[in-house]
């Protein structure tokens, strides 16, 4: 009877190790972490024009496998500097959809903290002495 010998690192890949993706894998990348991909940041909308399930791209938003996890964590982290001119840029975009542009407005509003509470007051009317 043959025994698997368990490893002592637990699962964990020593450095210089990465695995190669599949083609597939490769293509949900580059779909959601291209700015310019139609379906950038959704990582259900990306694994689905990569070619994957419905299933599987469900899993993939919810159970952020060991590929992804480690794909995602070797990719350059944006200076805010970056993040602010591409945001610029997205607003003065002509061909930029109009979501596109809202959110990065959204997203600098935040960044430079112009967002204020809603102070509009709410006004109950008594439908009840309207209709008497």
């Amino acid at each position: 009877m043959k025994t698997n010998k368990i490893s002592k690192q637990g699962g964990i890949r020593p450095q210089g190790t990465a695995r190669q993706l599949a083609p597939r894998q490769q293509r949900f990348l580059g779909l959601y972490c291209d700015a310019n991909s139609p379906t950038f940041g959704n990582c259900y909308q990306s694994a689905i024009a990569a070619g994957f399930s419905d299933m599987t791209a469900r899993n993939l938003t919810h159970n952020k496998p060991s590929w992804y996890s480690e794909k995602l964590g070797q990719i350059k982290v944006m200076e805010p500097e970056d993040l602010l001119l591409k945001l610029s840029d997205i607003i003065n975009n002509r061909s930029e959809t109009t979501p596109n542009k809202l959110r990065a407005i959204d997203m600098l509003l935040k960044v430079n903290n112009m967002y204020r509470p809603d102070v509009r007051s709410i006004t109950q009317i008594n439908i009840q002495n309207v209709l008497d």
